[in-house]
């Protein structure tokens, strides 16, 4: 074998290996014949890192060095050396050929980014990506007869990138979505089934049945056994069985996991430690956004349990309410009380007390203060009877109460059996009075919201007539006023539907008038109290 052949190729074990291929019987020849450009092209090969195939005569003869066996892996190499690169590469020739065949044929060298190849070289066909470009080399006499390729493999890259990006798209996609957790879970999937990388994917809730199974991608290589799931949600934490993790979904604040999530690897890829790190940050990220949905709903059921122990506690039941309808709309949707209130007062003599108030302000303060103002009226009510005295001594109660100023109030007393309703309005929203002649705004005695500085006697009461059957129709502001819209016109409105409230049941009349009268853009408490006489 020629000396310079024994130099070239002595530092580098793919060199020993060319050596030990007996080139003197192969179609390449004794190197000692080889032309300039194959002897200086396997210099080149030898004497750097970087990978380096060549490919030589009628066959395309490989020789390659030490940074290219990489590319081959085990199913490959060592027989790759001294073999026709068609032979060794004929699973994806139909991919490179038409490259060989253009330097070959044209002597133009070829350029190739990430270009995607199935290659069979660990016992499976493998998703591969390489960069590379193929340069002619010739013989003495100017003819190309072989090929130089200098290459790298992508795939690493090529697969980081997009496995960021369906982690971006799945976490961008989970954090736009405000349903609950089926929603979640639907688009997780759909982002899942997006991606190359996750050959199966289920979501499975905990509920009084065990692991209900939400949705689902894929079909599994091996089903996991229900007793594992249940394991995982049980404990909390990620298993791996094969290429397959399953993680529970959990939250640190939860005694016992809400579900599980199930995600099996691409059988394209290798389970590695990049593939197992993927499959838990999206297990993680699809986990994260479950759970802190399942939290955020059972935050709003424990609300909604307080709110209707509020309501309970602070309002009279509408179901009790003898001879009236009453309707109750918060402007927090979360909420079953707001600013705004209303009481139904039994008194002596067959006598009752009417009351509806609006403080200022939405949520819980508002409620809060609703809630002392509507104790403190319902107080003075039964011990004096009287609308005006009721209305003082709000006045003097709401000065000492943060919040309470400017809150409105209509107080007034039915008396069926002498046909009166004695009233005093504190800068509410006049009632309505509803005969078989039609109906009519009650606007005496109106004076100013409470907590502001009033003297002795500015709160004055007016009594009307009224007759059996006749309707008292009493409400807040948000039934009336509109952001697009004038007061003068809703109250009008209101009068208007007035009439038609003497038809049917209470009930149903009071559902009419809120269709007709509230629309989607309400953003105010609202209250309804209409009472029969």
């Amino acid at each position: 074998m020629a000396d310079w052949f024994e130099a070239a190729t002595a530092q580098d074990e793919c060199g020993a290996l060319a050596r030990a291929v007996r080139w003197d019987l192969t179609p390449l020849g004794d190197p000692e014949t080889w032309p300039a450009a194959l002897r200086s092209a396997v210099e080149l090969c030898f004497s750097t890192r970087f990978p380096v195939m060549l490919a030589w005569g009628p066959e395309l003869t490989m020789i390659y060095n030490d940074g290219y066996r990489p590319m081959l892996g085990t199913e490959k190499h060592p027989a790759a050396m001294g073999s026709a690169a068609k032979a060794v590469w004929g699973e994806i020739w139909g991919d490179i050929e038409p490259s060989f065949r253009q330097v070959l044929e044209t002597g133009v060298p070829t350029w190739e980014v990430d270009l995607p190849l199935r290659v069979e070289r660990s016992g499976f066909v493998e998703e591969t990506s390489f960069s590379f470009s193929y340069s002619p080399l010739r013989d003495e006499h100017g003819a190309v007869v072989g090929v130089l390729d200098i290459a790298t493999e992508t795939t690493e890259q090529v697969v980081s990138a997009r496995r960021l990006a369906t982690l971006t798209a799945l976490s961008t996609a989970l954090a736009a979505t405000p349903g609950g957790a089926d929603d979640q879970v639907r688009i997780a999937l759909a982002a899942l089934g997006a991606s190359v990388d996750v050959a199966y994917a289920c979501v499975r809730l905990r509920d009084a049945e065990g692991l209900r199974v939400v949705g689902r991608h894929g079909e599994p290589s091996d089903d996991i056994p229900l007793a594992v799931l249940d394991a995982v949600a049980d404990r909390g934490g990620t298993t791996i069985l094969g290429s397959t993790v399953v993680a529970a979904l959990s939250d640190t604040r939860d005694d016992e996991a809400a579900g599980v999530v199930v995600l099996e690897a691409s059988a394209r890829r290798p389970f590695d430690a990049g593939n197992r790190e993927f499959l838990q940050l999206m297990t993680s990220t699809i986990g994260a956004a479950v759970t802190a949905t399942l939290r955020r709903l059972r935050e709003l059921d424990e609300v909604a349990t307080v709110s209707r122990a509020l309501q309970e506690a602070m309002l009279p039941s509408p179901s009790s309410l003898d001879g009236a309808a009453v309707r109750y709309r918060p402007a927090d949707g979360r909420l079953s009380v707001g600013g705004d209130w209303f009481d139904l007062v039994d008194l002596s003599d067959g006598r009752r007390g009417l009351v509806v108030g609006d403080c200022v302000g939405h949520g819980l303060e508002a409620a809060a203060v609703m809630g002392q103002l509507r104790s403190a009226a319902r107080a003075l009510l039964l011990e004096n009877g009287s609308p005006a005295t009721t209305l003082l001594g709000l006045d003097r109660y709401a000065r000492t109460l943060p919040g309470a100023e400017f809150t409105t109030v209509f107080c007034g007393v039915l008396d069926p059996a002498a046909g009166t309703l004695t009233h005093a309005t504190a800068g509410h929203l006049p009632p309505a009075l509803i005969t078989a002649d039609g109906a009519d705004w009650l606007r005496e005695a109106r004076s100013t919201p409470l907590g502001l500085t009033v003297g002795a006697g500015e709160r004055r009461e007016a009594v009307a007539a009224v007759s059996a059957s006749d309707l008292v129709l009493l409400y807040t502001d948000g039934l009336v006023e509109r952001r697009d819209s004038t007061l003068r016109i809703g109250l009008q409105r209101l009068l208007d539907l007035a009439p038609g409230l003497r038809d049917g049941s209470l009930d149903d009349a009071v559902d009419g008038l809120l269709g007709q009268m509230l629309t989607a853009d309400v953003r105010d408490d609202v209250v309804v109290l209409l009472c029969r006489v």
